[in-house]
């Protein structure tokens, strides 16, 4: 049994710990001390903390710190209403019960610095940055991410990596447009050779809503599947469940032995679901076939927040079939291991920096829509109660949904 704290900031009593990746299952409480988890363990002393926290209800279940993969939040580097804005970070992180974001090539080299400079000091949610591999990216406007060769600048990534010590952990990828249809398979090599030199993960975004307009949509399961033979141990897919034309439910034959293949030798597959790139039916395809997403993300932009959160896509799984467990490892200690970050956030552990998500697991009659508009029920929404941050407890936030954190009921989704 873990000895009782003599002092601490924050005690967490009695809340249902759930927390797969360490084995934690159960009532228990947790205390915080300086920002750190400073004990773990059921009837701990509660005299001597400055502030109890007590968890009442079967539903509320105390988690790591949920972590998204996949967001877009270089707030204030993208101009309104010109092509994708990006989310302030703490509306869609510890606001929202999320404790780590991963920024996903929202910008590239030319425009990187609105992170050191604007992003970072004014966040308290943790926020990893992945610069886009057409390295000035022109933050995306329209839908045109890359027209040539020439915009992946290895060394210009290389002096911003180099002016900017620790602050580009990944490189992301969109693989759409002409120049994928023209010469995807160099674009792959080409981002792949960067973030080589640079030590970092390769994040790939597949499925291309436009493609039906090019001149050879077939080309893009070409280069998926060159795709998945060319990604290494540490590398992420993200869209796994795209239904748009370039996803790995193309040519499920072909591309199924590729993605076991890929997973075996240490690819991440990520779903990210976002507003354009979930299909329900074959998210549900995939967990019958035995495909399992490692990790759950959003994708969220500042036009998706309107609509959904993590912990949203987290019911959405659960609407698969997915249990509270499986979509809790897949936001917490899996995602934490996806991004390299396994050693330092992701898990409930004494003396690990205290990042804790405290939830409600509601039951009831719920509705979701994917990117198709096909509408499918769950029996479960998810709510966040509180966020700990590094030991400072932060509020939920109750916008932008209008209402609220649930989702719609199946009813007014049928309507």
């Amino acid at each position: 049994m873990t000895a009782p704290p003599t002092s601490c900031d924050i005690l967490i009593r009695n809340g249902h710990v759930l927390d797969p990746g360490s084995g934690l299952d159960g009532r228990m409480d947790i205390a915080i001390a300086g920002g750190r988890i400073s004990a773990i363990g059921p009837d701990l002393d509660v005299t001597g903390a400055k502030r109890v926290l007590e968890m009442r209800g079967d539903d509320r279940y105390v988690v790591p710190g949920l972590i998204d993969i996949h967001t877009h939040v270089a707030h204030g580097a993208t101009t309104a209403g010109v092509g994708m804005g990006c989310c302030d970070p703490d509306e869609i992180g510890v606001r929202s019960g999320v404790t780590t974001v991963v920024d996903c090539g929202s910008v590239g080299v030319a425009n990187l610095g609105v992170f050191p400079v604007h992003v970072l000091p004014r966040a308290r949610t943790r926020v990893v940055v992945y610069v886009n591999a057409g390295s000035h990216a022109h933050t995306m406007p329209g839908w045109a991410d890359m027209a040539s060769l020439d915009e992946i600048d290895d060394r210009a990534i290389a002096s911003c990596v180099e002016h900017n010590p620790g602050l580009v952990e990944g490189v992301k990828l969109r693989l759409v447009g002409d120049i994928v249809t023209e010469a995807g398979e160099e674009v792959i090599n080409r981002s792949k050779k960067v973030a080589r030199e640079h030590g970092v993960p390769l994040m790939v975004h597949i499925g291309d809503f436009r493609a039906a307009e090019r001149p050879r949509p077939d080309r893009m399961g070409e280069v998926t599947r060159h795709l998945l033979e060319a990604l290494e141990p540490g590398d992420i897919l993200t869209h796994l469940c795209t239904p748009n034309i370039g996803g790995v439910m193309d040519d499920a034959g072909a591309t199924l032995p590729l993605l076991t293949e890929a997973r075996a030798r240490g690819v991440v597959l990520d779903p990210a679901l976002g507003l354009g790139n979930f299909g329900y039916a074959i998210a549900a395809e995939q967990a019958q076939r035995g495909l399992h997403p490692d990790t759950i993300s959003s994708d969220l932009t500042a036009g998706g927040q309107s609509f959904q959160s993590l912990v949203e896509c987290m019911a959405k799984f659960m609407a698969i079939g997915y249990s509270l467990r499986e979509v809790v490892a897949m936001t917490t200690g899996r995602a934490a291991a996806a991004i390299g970050k396994q050693d330092e956030i992701g898990a409930l552990a004494v003396g690990r920096e205290a990042d804790i998500t405290v939830l409600d697991l509601v039951r009831g009659d719920f509705g979701f829509v994917d990117t198709t508009k096909a509408s499918f029920g769950g029996g479960y929404g998810i709510v966040p109660v509180a966020t700990v941050r590094a030991g400072e407890l932060v509020a939920p936030g109750w916008g932008p949904h209008p209402w609220g954190w649930l989702p719609a009921d199946a009813a007014e989704v049928a309507r």
